[in-house]
Parts: C-alpha cells; sequence; structure tokens
C-alpha cells in the first residue's frame, strides 16, 4: 500500500522548520536562477502579518528562506496564506524511506517576474523510491500545516484529509493576479478559492487554463456564493497540474514537467 511508504515522513516533519519571530534582513537580489540560493535569504522563516482580508505576500517577494538537508540546501516558502509541498524533499534524509528522487515544487523566480524582484514557480514533478516507484507530486501551493504530512498518514485521527483551510471572515468577490503556463502532455493548472461556512462551502472561484500562456496575463475569478453567511474558513490552492488531490497524495494526476508561474496575487471586494 502506498501509503505505507511513508511511514517515517511524519519523523521527517517533526524535526521540520519553525516560524522565527525575529525580523530577517532583507533578502537581496539572487543570482538569475530559477531555484536561487543566497546566503541573503533567512535560515528559517521570516516574521509574517496575520492573515485578516487582503492576501499576505501575495506577490511572493519576503517569505523565501534556506531550508538545509543534509545533501543540499532550497529554498522554501511558507506564509500566514502558503506552504509549499518542498518539504517532501527532505524524505530523502531519511535512509529507511529509500526515497531515490523527491522533486522542489516550488521555486523562487527571479528571472521574470511580472512586477518585484520574485514570481512563484510550480512546477509538477514525481517522488520515487526504491520499493514502490513513482508517484506523481503536483506543483502546488496552498494554505497547509506544517504536519501535513501526518495529516495523510494517520488518516484515522484526521478523518477530513490534509486540512487546506485557514480562519477567515472577509467576503471577497474576486480572487486574481498574474499567471503564466507551460503544459506537458494536456495538463492543466488551475488557480482556486473557497469560503467556508464551517465544512460547508459557501463560497468558490476558479480559474482553469488548459493552453501554454508565453506572456503574464491576468486571471479574474469571479467568487460565487451560495449561502449570505459570514465565512468561518477560506481554501487558496494553486497547481501546476489541476488534478491534485490533498485527501490522498498518492492519487493524484497531472504530467511531470508542467510549469505555473503567479505573480501579484490579491482579492477584489
Amino acid at each position: 500500500m502506498k501509503k505505507q511508504k511513508f511511514l517515517f515522513m511524519a519523523i521527517a516533519m517533526v524535526a521540520l522548520l519553525s516560524a522565527s519571530c525575529t525580523d530577517p534582513e532583507e533578502p537581496e537580489q539572487p543570482t538569475p536562477t530559477p531555484t536561487p540560493v543566497n546566503n541573503s535569504f533567512p535560515n528559517s522563516m521570516p516574521a509574517c502579518a496575520p492573515f485578516v482580508d487582503q492576501i499576505i505576500d501575495g506577490g511572493f517577494e519576503n517569505q523565501w528562506f534556506n531550508q538545509t538537508t543534509s545533501f543540499d540546501t532550497y529554498l522554501e516558502y511558507r506564509s500566514t496564506v502558503f506552504y509549499s509541498l518542498n518539504s517532501l524533499h527532505t524524505l530523502m534524509d531519511i535512509p529507511a524511506m529509500q526515497v531515490t528522487q523527491s522533486p522542489i515544487t516550488a521555486h523562487c523566480d527571479s528571472v521574470t517576474p511580472h512586477t518585484g524582484r520574485f514570481a512563484l514557480k510550480l512546477v509538477t514533478g514525481e517522488l520515487t523510491d526504491a520499493s514502490h516507484g513513482r508517484l506523481l507530486i503536483p506543483g502546488a501551493i496552498a494554505p497547509l500545516d506544517t504536519d501535513y504530512v501526518s495529516q495523510f498518514l494517520y488518516s484515522d485521527l484526521y478523518p477530513d484529509g490534509i486540512n487546506v483551510k485557514r480562519p477567515y471572515t472577509a467576503r471577497p468577490t474576486e480572487f486574481k493576479g498574474y499567471y503564466r503556463y507551460a503544459p506537458v502532455a494536456g495538463d492543466s493548472a488551475s488557480m482556486l478559492v473557497r469560503l467556508y461556512d464551517g465544512n460547508q462551502i459557501i463560497g468558490e472561484g476558479v480559474q482553469m487554463v488548459y493552453n501554454d500562456v508565453n506572456a503574464w496575463t491576468q486571471f479574474d475569478a469571479h467568487i460565487n456564493y451560495t449561502s449570505s453567511a459570514t465565512p468561518t474558513h477560506i481554501a487558496l490552492i494553486l497547481s501546476s497540474s489541476a488534478g491534485y488531490n490533498f485527501a490522498d497524495l498518492t492519487n493524484c494526476q497531472g504530467q511531470v514537467g508542467s510549469t505555473l508561474w503567479i505573480d501579484d496575487l490579491e482579492f477584489g471586494f
């Protein structure tokens, strides 16, 4: 069973990064590379304002930090709104996992941002291990908890699957930003927002992308509400492969190499 191959994944997450309350130095412009590693980036998550109404760091400028494994250092992204799947890369540190490949799916793109210094580059990849073979990992970012792997592993303790929601009480009418997309073999991308009252979905907006989009293009997903209730939670999911499944990461669909660039996200009211 595929979930068994992740038996020790929670161990990796226990030792995973914790948020820093100190203000880091302002990152300098890194070497032009899709995944820059620069000593000026902090070594723990930068302090971030609470997520209240507007999207925090919607331009992906300030929440990058160095994450170090036993064999390399890569840039991770985490804010009060988004957390990437990059932490799966740390599984290669655990010999019992027999992971031979685990991708970095969220990259800091300093080469072609829409505005500012950086954009977010999401790339669908795959995780492989010596015993069980290939597992597709979408290039995705969402409001994940730091223990999302444990939520996946112990479904008896987390019957709702991996949490992708944050507390939120505003009622935006639009979810918008800028994107570029390079799909592989008919893949599609999506930018989705959902508003909840408890566990009930009361509003949703989604932008699907099916074709190559080479130039920065604005998307504007209108949020349709089915209730006048005040939201209690929000989910925001950006993915270079729309066939993601956060309830079961072993059942994601897509194509390795599909790439989605995102910048300048915001809500309209």
